[in-house]
């Protein structure tokens, strides 16, 4: 009796071990539905209360408020503080041909001005360890060749998660800053938690590093991030203070270049 039941336990031990291969989900499997649940928030209009804390190398500090807007394709990020930005506007959104379009209203210069070459948009966005391009689309998948190697354990705010490893490697003909990158992607919520990025000649350039995760509409999601430019020894803490939902979808015709100089803070609760 024992050997039999010894027996069945084997087999169905090996039945698991078998199902659970047949279903392993490959890295572009988990990219796909990693960007499916980040499609789910985005849908519809956002409004949110951010705040950025910058610490530099020499261990200065600066801070800014910003108030953002956002649905599919477009995103608006209004400066509240400090004073001398307040009135400040980022914009960025996606044309019809697929291209990431940003700019930025200066109210002393009252017209905005569209970011057009590289050293504009590589430019340091609020004086953060990111620039304006970083707040684009992003790279193409396509790319780049992604591939699962691993799973790891990360403590966040006290919680051990444990995430999917994916190592994306540029194709031979790409023409990038970052032809490699880690990500890392939460098993179960699957949400980016970590990222490591890497430049040129194999050396750590940024990181960005999910500190606290919190429930909105019934979705994991971050918090609090913080973005470390390593080369220039710059970071920046992201706090989301407040995100929701307004009364009725944000017409497109908020994310107009030319309504910039129109905006109302004050419609928005700015």
């Amino acid at each position: 009796m024992f050997k039999n039941a010894t027996k069945w336990t084997l087999a169905a031990a090996m039945v698991l071990v078998f199902a659970m291969t047949a279903m392993a989900l490959t890295a572009d499997e988990i990219l796909d539905q990693m960007e499916a649940e980040s499609d789910k928030l985005a849908e519809g209009s956002m409004v949110a209360t951010v705040r950025f804390d910058n610490t530099y190398r020499d261990g200065t500090t600066s801070g800014n408020l910003f108030g953002m807007l956002s649905k599919p394709r477009f995103t608006l990020m209004y400066f509240i503080e400090p004073s001398d930005v307040s009135g400040t506007i980022f914009l960025t959104y996606e044309d019809e041909n697929g291209d990431d379009k940003l700019h930025l209203y200066l109210p002393l210069l009252g017209v905005p001005k569209e970011l057009v070459s590289d050293e504009e948009r590589g430019g340091s966005f609020a004086g953060s360890s990111m620039s304006y391009a970083d707040f684009g689309e992003g790279a193409d998948r396509k790319d780049s060749v992604a591939s699962l190697i691993g799973e790891e354990e990360l403590v966040i705010d006290g919680e051990t998660r444990t995430a999917y490893v994916i190592e994306s490697v540029a194709k031979p003909d790409v023409d990038t800053d970052t032809p490699r990158t880690l990500l890392w992607v939460d098993t179960e919520a699957l949400v980016m938690l970590k990222m490591e990025a890497y430049n040129d000649l194999g050396n750590l350039s940024m990181t960005l590093e999910v500190v606290s995760l919190t429930q909105f509409e019934g979705m994991l999601t971050a918090e609090q991030m913080l973005t470390t430019d390593v080369l220039e020894g710059s970071s920046t803490l992201i706090t989301v203070i407040d995100r929701h939902r307004p009364d009725a979808a944000i017409p497109d015709e908020v994310f107009s270049p030319d309504s910039l100089m129109t905006f109302d803070p004050a419609t928005w609760g700015f």
